[in-house]
Formats: structure tokens, sequence, C-alpha cells
């Protein structure tokens, strides 16, 4: 029996009566009928008697059903046992308190379920620990009107005072009597079931014939601890080894038993079996670590793996491999997942081998990380992915399908006495992405200048729609010039951005990024609003003479359903005549979407805005798809141009540049060159009948108030 100062205070214990939840209606009635049995039993069908054994059934039911489970509470309702004349002796039984206790017992323990609502094996549980404290109640409230019997020295049934030898043999708990020295007295029939004994001991026998001896040193050092007092009760849990050497978990408390002087005569242990509750928490263990198809170690074990060598007392370096398996996911939509499966397995194996003493993890569903101690280097772990990446080339064999993955790998190595397992493995995840980039297939190292360039760039997305609000753009002009005579004919409107912490940045930073995240359309409306606007201003001060505005199309902005609209709007609400504007568009943004393009281009010249293609020479046009475009001229790439800036031409670029100007000339477009920075190009792209020039021979882009002063002058003669 539990020692009493480990018994909760009164403030802990449920009061009887106050359950978790009121007994059912349909419970009423079998806690009615169980109880005149037992009143049957103990006073021969006495009423009086059946309403005092209703209420106790009433107040079982409100502990088995409380919320949190405290079994304890039982033990002040059994102590109602004794006032009610439960443990009086019935007519027909014998004298002992026994002959009492055990009948009402077994009633309850066949009866009592149903009566009190309880089904499975949780109710089964919780009604035998009830019941125990029961009993025990009922045993101490007996024995303080009793005077109690003088204690018989000897084997351990003897020490048991036969107020608790119910308990001590019915009870559903293992219960050992220990002699101060380790030796095992008595076990009662639930720990001798436990342990697998056919019956009671014959002898005393050491507790090492029942312990394992993992857990025997352990064991011994507390017994001892708690014979010396410290502490009054002990708590454990330790494997018990059973006849038949299978082993069994439990869960211990145990604690002294003090004789007539005070001093401890013996000790007493309560023993549960959790071996099934271990069991579970084995296999979660192994869930928790362990991948369960491949049974490879999983992310888990690799992030603790890679935070041990980061502690302090690892290898010096640590390189990772961190795989990701190349068009795994169509052969599982394909073919089943047990065949995805199956193809899973055999890549494990593969990269088991080919990984050798490495430690090879299953990181995602078709993900996998190899973790190398001690590396020589980056090459090391590059040439390791290469082995990798070399297991994985001979095809697959399932259910007679020939399948064949490879894998994107990315390489990481650090040493481990600078930075972190969580950056290592970030390093080698963004390697892997890399890879998988390129088109997979391929391994590729860790670079730290190249993710500072890309972070930097995700610093600009992550601003970029925001500073269109916040008005960090700006627009700067450059002028198109007309080479014949160095009269500006217009200006292109060209993009900045004002970045609060990284200062004037450069459309070749922030476009591409603009295009791939959807912010170019509003970008690409502020645009277009800014420059009709500051177009407008010239043509209200200069009159005819003012030049035309160009400002550049992205293909995101091209396919929009509504851009025609926005242009015809924007010139609108500016006031700006549409012959002053002219539109930039570039032969990918044509093919992207041919008929919706030209629907559009189409309309947008009828409205009488100027069309120009862009970088023209560098793209795949065919003359007849050229005649078919909207368009009123045409702009040279700049890199034909770059070959004219020396007095010495390349005749090659001279004679492709003279090409496209007749080219163009013959379909009645006007030419523009771009990356004019020298008067020898100016003079010889004129000679070669070139219309307008563009670059720093005439002029840095500037901004916009800047232009109807160059009007009124000839520049770059």
């Amino acid at each position: 029996m539990v020692a009493p100062r480990s018994l909760p205070g009164p403030a802990e214990i449920p009061a009887p009566g106050s359950p978790a939840r009121p007994p059912r209606a349909s419970e009423h009635g079998r806690i009615e009928s169980v109880a005149a049995r037992w009143s049957q039993l103990i006073h021969d069908g006495d009423p009086s008697a059946a309403g005092h054994f209703a209420t106790v059934l009433r107040q079982l039911a409100a502990t088995v059903h409380a919320e949190p489970f405290w079994p304890l509470a039982a033990r002040s309702i059994g102590a109602q046992l004794v006032p009610i004349g439960a443990c009086r002796r019935p007519s027909g039984l014998g004298d002992e308190f026994g002959d009492v206790i055990v009948p009402s017992l077994r009633l309850l323990r066949r009866d009592a379920p149903a009566a009190l609502g309880l089904d499975g094996r949780d109710g089964e549980l919780r009604l035998a620990a009830v019941l125990d404290e029961l009993v025990a109640g009922a045993v101490g409230a007996y024995r303080d009107r009793q005077r109690p019997a003088a204690p018989v020295r000897g084997r351990a049934p003897t020490v048991l005072d036969w107020h608790i030898r119910a308990v001590y043999e019915q009870g559903a708990v293992g219960i050992a009597i220990l002699a101060l020295d380790g030796q095992v007295l008595d076990l009662n029939p639930a720990l001798s079931d436990i342990v697998g004994l056919g019956g009671p001991l014959d002898q005393p026998r050491p507790v090492s014939d029942f312990v394992h001896p993992d857990d025997m040193v352990d064991v011994v050092e507390r017994l001892q601890r708690l014979v010396r007092g410290e502490p009054e009760v002990m708590r454990l849990e330790l494997r018990l080894v059973r006849a038949d050497s299978r082993v069994r978990w439990v869960h211990a408390t145990a604690s002294r038993v003090l004789g007539d002087d005070g001093s401890a005569s013996h000790l007493m242990a309560v023993v549960e079996d959790v071996s099934e509750r271990h069991r579970l928490w084995s296999r979660l263990h192994e869930a928790s670590f362990s991948d369960q198809l491949t049974r490879l170690p999983n992310e888990a074990v690799a992030d603790q793996w890679l935070e041990r060598a980061f502690a302090g007392d690892g290898p010096e370096n640590v390189g990772v491999c961190a795989l990701d398996l190349d068009g795994f996911h169509p052969i599982g939509d394909e073919l089943g997942q047990q065949v995805g499966d199956r193809l899973l397995l055999g890549v494990a194996g593969r990269l088991q081998l080919a990984a050798g003493d490495h430690v090879v993890c299953r990181t995602g569903a078709d993900e996998f990380a190899v973790l190398v101690a001690d590396p020589a280097g980056a090459a090391e772990v590059s040439r390791l992915a290469d082995r990798l990446q070399a297991a994985l080339a001979t095809p697959f064999r399932i259910d007679n399908h020939t399948l064949v993955v490879s894998a994107s790998i990315g390489v990481a190595e650090a040493a481990t006495a600078q930075g972190s397992a969580a950056e290592l493995l970030r390093a080698a995840d963004v390697a892997r992405a890399w890879a998988k980039a390129l088109g997979g297939g391929r391994r590729v190292v860790f670079d730290s200048e190249r993710d500072a360039a890309e972070a930097a760039r995700f610093a600009l997305l992550s601003g970029l729609r925001g500073a269109i609000d916040r008005g960090e753009f700006r627009l700067v002009y450059q002028p198109l010039v007309r080479l014949a005579d160095g009269h500006v004919r217009g200006a292109e409107a060209l993009v900045r951005w004002q970045h609060p912490e990284q200062g004037l940045v450069g459309p070749n930073r922030f476009i591409e990024l603009a295009e791939q995240s959807g912010a170019i359309v509003p970008l690409g409306r502020w645009v277009l609003e800014a420059a009709c606007t500051q177009a407008a201003a010239w043509w209200h001060e200069l009159g005819d003479a003012a030049p035309f505005v160009s400002v550049n199309v992205s293909p995101v902005q091209l396919a929009e359903p509504a851009w025609v609209h926005e242009v015809t709007g924007v010139l609108a609400a500016t006031g700006l005549p549409p012959h002053l504007l002219q539109l930039e568009i570039t032969e990918q943004a044509v093919l992207r979407d041919e008929v919706v393009v030209l629907d559009a281009l189409g309309a947008l010249r009828e409205a009488g805005v100027r069309i120009a293609l862009d970088d023209f020479g560098t793209g795949y046009s065919s003359l007849a798809w050229l005649r078919r475009l909207p368009v009123h001229g045409l702009k040279i790439d700049g890199s034909f141009i770059d070959g004219l800036r020396n007095p010495s031409a390349d005749p090659t670029d001279s004679s492709i540049v003279r090409a496209l100007v007749e080219l163009a000339h013959a379909l009645g477009l006007e030419v523009t060159a771009e990356w004019v920075e020298t008067a020898v190009q100016a003079q010889r792209l004129a000679e070669l009948g070139c219309d307008l020039g563009q670059g720093r021979w005439f002029g840095d882009a500037g901004p916009g108030g800047w232009v109807p002063g160059l009007q009124r002058r000839s520049i770059g003669r």
C-alpha cells in the first residue's frame, strides 16, 4: 500500500458525487439493480441498505468518469462502507473482514462496468484502479474501528496484515514484498503473472533474478537509497525478465514498510506493466527518426547530426550533398504509388552503396542528403556527388518498366568552428536549386558570391512593388538625334530606381525581376503616365517642334487585355497628341502571342501612336513576318554599331548595318542606331543612310527639363 504521505491532499481529490459528467438516464436503472443485489448479498435485501449502496455506486461513477482521472478519490468512498454496515458479518458468512469484502469486490467487478457506463480497455483499467482504492479505504476505516492484529514475523505472506489481504490478492496491479537486502520475499498473483511464474514463490529470491542486467546497477543503487530513507518513495521504469526470457517494461513505485519501532522492516513495490505503452513509444520514437519506407535516417537525424558536428566536439569540417530526384513525380503519377515507392527503395539502396561510410538520410518525398565528416575540402564532397550521380545512371527495372532518374545535387562544405548547421544546410539547398534550374542531372557547388548577388536581387524584388507607391522611381531622357543635321527628333524615357539603401539602381538590375513578379504592369503604367505628362509639357512649350517621347513596353504588358485602353486613356488624360508617343517593343514580345499583340499594335497605329521594333537584328524574323508588323521604325541593336567606332571599321559590320538600313527603308521604316559613342560612328552611320542616332556621343540621359534646350540647337556635330 502506498505510504500515507504520498497521498494527495484534500484539495487534489475530486469530491465524491461530483462527476465529470452525470450518470445517464439509462445508467440509473442499472445502478439501482446492482445496489439491490449488493444489499441482498450483505443485508439480506434491506431496502434502506440498497439506497446507501446506490449512493456509493453513483459516487464510483463520478470517480471513474472524472477528468483528470484520480482513482485515490475512491478511498473516501470505501471508508463509507464501514458506517453503512457493508463490512459487518452477514448471515451465512464467517467472521473475517475478507469474507465480506471479497464477495462485494467480485460483484462489483462483474456488474459495475455496465451499471457505470464503462466500456473498452480504458474503462476496465479505470474500474480496477478505483476498486483497489475503494477496498483500501474500507480497510483503513475498518482498522480504525478495530484493534489491529499484531504482525507476525516470518515469510512475506505473514508480514501482510489480514486487513489488506483482499487488495493484495485481488488487485489488478502487481505487488512485491522485499527484504532490506534486496531479497524478493513474495509476489502477489498479478505480479507473478507479469514475470511469468506459475504460482507463488517457493523461496525468497534475489531481485537480480527478475531485473534486466542493463537496469541492475541503477535498481540496486536506488534501493539502497530507499532503505536509508532517501527518498521516502521511489519511482522508476525498468525491465523485468520473465521466466520464458521475454522482457516486460514496468513502472514501479516502492516505499518502506515500518515496524513497531518505527524503523524500516521491509520494502514494498507496486508494479504496473507498461510494456504496451513502451512499445508504442518505441514505435513513435522510431517513426520520429527513421523514414518509414526506406528505413534510412530521416531529416530530424540529419539536423541532429549536423548540430552535434557544429557543437564543438565533432569533426573539424563537414560536407553535405543535397539530392533532389529529377523526373520522379511524373513516374508516380503515371505508374502509381507502389512503383514510385519501389523506385525510392532502389534509389536509397544505390545511394547507400555509393556513399560508403557516409550517412545517407531521406529528407523529403524525393529528396536525400549525404553527410560527410572531415572531408578534404569541397573537392572531395564534389567527387562523392559525382559517384552518387553515377550510381543512378543505370536505369531501374520495376514491373517491366524501365525507369530513368537523375538527381540535382547541391554541394556545400564548411568548417565547424565557424558558421552553423542551419547555414550549411541552406547552402546545400541553394546549390541544389541552382542545379535544378540548369535542368537537373548535375551537381553544383555552393558559391557565396553568387548567393550574395541573388540575395541582393531578392531584396530588390521584396521592395519593388512598394517602391512604386513610395514614389522611388525616376525618369531620365536620352535624345534621339537626326544624323543628317544633329536635330533632336525624340527622347527615350529610361526608368531609374532611387533605392533608399542601394542608391540609384539601373533598369538592368530590376526590370527582369519586375517582369518575373508581375510588378512590371504597374511600373509600366507609371512610366507611361510620367513620360506622357513630360512630353505634353514639351509640346505645350515647343508646339510642332516638340520631340516625341519613346517608351519601352514589356512583353508582360502587351499580354494585358486592357493595355490598349490604358495607352489611349493616358493620352487623353495628359493631352499628348498620339503622334508624339512612340512605343518600343521587341521581337520576342510579338512572338509570345502574335495574334493578340498584332491586333493591339494595329489598334494603336490606327490611333496615331508610333511603334518601333527594338533590338532589331538579334532575332530570327523573316521578311514576310516583318512586313506584317504595324511599326514605324526599327532600332538596330548596338552590338552591330559597336564595330563602327574605329576609323578602320570591320567591313562585315558595315555591310550588315547597310543591309539592315536598306531593308528598313524598303519597308518605309525609320531607322535608329543605338550605342553611338564616337564621332566616327555617327559619321559612318550617316553615310550608311541611318536616320537617327542614340548614345553617349549625343549626351547621357538627363532630366526632362533639359530636352527643350537641346531641341533649340544641334548636338553631336
